[in-house]
């Protein structure tokens, strides 16, 4: 099984040393690689669990689960099927990081799919919780040029910031911000810090949560991603009370207060805990909202009237209510009414 392995590897970079499709297409021996792919993801997994691919949003990482699904019975075509399968391999064969390296220097004509390689070799090293070893892989970064020439160091710090924004570590966040090159990378590095917002609240609180987001790099607008850590909880009581303490939080011109509230009482139905019975309270809100306020591509009023649905799932009657008074077609049809 070394051996072929170590073959269809040599077949996916000679594949991604080719840029013309066509010509990969009839020269790349794609069958031999699935068939290698497959006889693998049949037999007892014996790779590194560490995941394939580079750390994204929110800590995410594709699985070999995942990958499992994509390689049935299908052929590589695009460079990123090729790219999927190569490192798919790095895992299934148990290489390590230095060897995933030595492969990935072989690829000399794509500098943006060397560093796609880099990326995942990084995420290895931050899985595994060692930071130095990913900032030492760091300076192997492959310059490329789309609109202007870039080193693309800062794509290995995004991976480092996502990792301490997992854990909640606001000190060692900002210590490598700078490095993610955030006027740059400024969605990469805004979902960052919502995410270590959310997870810094969940270790030391909601205070200290707002207390965090007076960061000269943070603001008021985390507001809402450390008040929704505690509404996914369930913890109605608790956020209905600071909203009293704090009525800056609030935000009525884009109803905050509601938003987190109607998502908490929800959470806090569906773990079975104690709260105030403010549905007709809330509900009376919501249908004032103006409809012009949207949450992503859904209208905000909506989103309360779906929340307060899923928190009234105890009672025909309101769920009903909460059902008729969603506007959206796509978003009521997804309403059962409880029998």
């Amino acid at each position: 099984m070394n051996k072929e392995f170590e073959q269809a590897v040599s077949y996916c970079i000679e594949a991604l040393n080719i840029k013309d499709d066509k010509k990969r297409d009839k020269e790349c021996n794609s069958l031999f690689v699935v068939s290698a792919l497959n006889k693998a993801l049949e037999a007892p997994y014996r790779g590194r669990g560490l995941g394939i691919g580079s750390i994204g949003y929110n800590a995410h990482r594709d699985t070999i689960d995942n990958k499992e699904r994509r390689f049935r019975n299908k052929e590589l075509y695009h460079v990123l099927d090729w790219l999927n399968a190569l490192l798919t391999l790095f895992d299934l064969a148990n290489y390590e990081d230095e060897e995933i390296l030595k492969f990935a220097n072989c690829i000399v004509n794509d500098n943006i799919v060397f560093n796609h390689v880099l990326k995942h070799i990084i995420s290895n090293c931050i899985v595994k919780g060692d930071v130095e070893q990913a900032e030492q892989y760091i300076s192997n970064f492959k310059t490329t040029v789309v609109f202007k020439e870039e080193d693309n160091f800062d794509q290995g710090y995004l991976i480092i910031l996502q990792y301490y924004a997992m854990l909640g570590d606001e000190v060692n966040f900002f210590k490598y911000f700078k490095q993610s090159k955030p006027a740059i990378n400024r969605y990469e590095v805004n979902e960052a810090k919502e995410f270590l917002v959310t997870n810094y609240c969940l270790k030391n609180g909601v205070e200290a949560g707002l207390t965090l987001c007076k960061h000269k790099n943070l603001g008021v607008k985390f507001h809402h991603n450390a008040l929704m850590a505690f509404a996914e909880q369930g913890k109605y009581q608790e956020l209905k009370q600071k909203f009293t303490e704090y009525p800056d939080l609030k935000q009525p011109e884009v109803q905050r207060e509601l938003h987190v509230l109607t998502h908490a009482y929800w959470r806090a139905k569906e773990f079975g805990l104690a709260v105030d019975d403010d549905f007709e309270v809330m509900f009376d809100r919501a249908t004032q909202v103006d409809r012009k306020l949207k949450w992503g591509a859904a209208k905000l009023q909506d989103v309360f009237f779906v929340n307060l649905f899923y928190g009234s799932r105890d009672n025909k009657e309101r769920a009903v209510r909460c059902r008729k008074a969603v506007k959206n077609s796509s978003l009521k049809r997804e309403l059962e009414i409880p029998k």
